[in-house]
């Protein structure tokens, strides 16, 4: 796409008194901007650039003109006033996918955290999105957790749901249209053990990218002794064998992580609010936003662990590792109203 031409101060007058009075005669833009001889040679070069055309000995302003004053518009709210709502609204939008506010408490979750070649996590990303890196590795998270009391606004206990989910969650950033960039995560891949919960999961935009299977999911304890396990029976990817001793707490990462510190890994891993979904058809970035509480992280060596998701799933062979393993209780959840923004500039390979 050829390059907008940068346009004199006498141009930009002339387009904005067109914009703001409409169709005008040579004649009336000389009494407007007192410009005299100047004005003929400026007139022919907005009609070359297509940025005005004349009917009728009056020039009016094209779509072409009109999109050439929004670029300027756009770009001086972005500087000066990029917060306002005017501004945001020009691009953002809620969009609500349940008709009541979803809450609930994590009632036991685990983290489960594996360092992923650049390269062989690009491909699952849309391309408005970048990969979050650290230390030159992607990131892919499950999550897994046992939600208690999950329901909508103040509903009675007696009609909320207990269930398990489990996410897996590339960490990606995103750069809006105030080209702020935004840390989040991307659902690669989703399950619960609740047929109910997992078709009104695949009923929102929030999840289109990927379905959300149902499975027997389940967390065990047995004194220190934890056990999390996904039995997706004929599905290799889904598999989940995880064992915890929780007397055998770290008080620092394991050699097995790039992260130099605790809180390290907590500010990269473990600090955003933000999941992002992507419509291609309407060119629109999802928001889904949370509320919550501190996650406040525990940090185990597993005595075993097996996910298939990166044995078997789409990643090239040696090329994820398992980083670490969090785990944590008690969290308040709240999920905020689904945010759309259109998609400013799309970004391609």
């Amino acid at each position: 796409m050829p390059e907008e031409p940068t346009l004199d101060p006498t141009a930009l007058a002339i387009l904005i008194a067109c914009q703001r009075r409409g169709p005008l005669s040579a004649r009336e833009l000389e009494q407007l901007l007192s410009e005299g001889p100047l004005l003929t040679g400026t007139l022919q070069q907005l009609i070359d650039t297509q940025h005005l055309e004349c009917r009728n000995n009056r020039y009016q302003l094209t779509p072409n003109g009109q999109a050439h004053l929004d670029t300027i518009l756009e770009n001086l709210e972005r500087e000066l006033a990029p917060d306002s709502t005017a501004y945001q609204k020009r691009y953002q939008r809620e969009t609500p996918t349940l008709p009541f506010e979803a809450n609930t408490t994590w009632a036991e979750a685990l983290c489960i955290n594996y360092q992923v070649d650049p390269e062989a996590l690009r491909p699952l990303i849309p391309d408005v999105f970048d990969l979050d890196l650290f230390e030159g590795q992607g990131f892919v998270s499950l999550v897994a957790s046992r939600l208690k009391d999950f329901g909508v606004s103040r509903i009675p206990g007696a009609l909320r749901m207990n269930f398990y989910q489990a996410t897996y969650r590339a960490h990606v950033t995103y750069t809006d249209f105030r080209q702020r960039t935004v840390r989040g995560c991307f659902f690669l891949r989703s399950e619960t053990n609740s047929p109910l919960m997992s078709m009104v999961a695949n009923s929102m935009p929030e999840f289109r990218h990927h379905h959300c299977s149902t499975h027997p999911i389940f967390m065990a304890r047995n004194g220190d002794d934890l056990v999390f396990s996904v039995d997706s029976g004929e599905d290799p990817e889904g598999k989940v064998v995880l064992v915890l001793d929780l007397s055998r707490e770290l008080q620092e990462m394991p050699t097995s992580s790039l992260f130099p510190s605790v809180e390290s890994a907590d500010q990269f891993l473990v600090d955003f609010y933000d999941a992002f979904a992507y419509e291609p058809e309407t060119r629109e970035v999802l928001y889904l936003r949370l509320d919550r509480g501190d996650w406040n992280i525990r940090i185990f060596e597993p005595v075993d662990a097996y996910l298939g998701f990166f044995s078997e799933g789409p990643f090239p062979p040696e090329s994820s590792r398992l980083d670490s393993v969090f785990y944590f209780t008690d969290v308040p959840y709240r999920w905020l109203p689904l945010v759309r923004e259109r998609v400013k500039i799309d970004k391609k390979a």
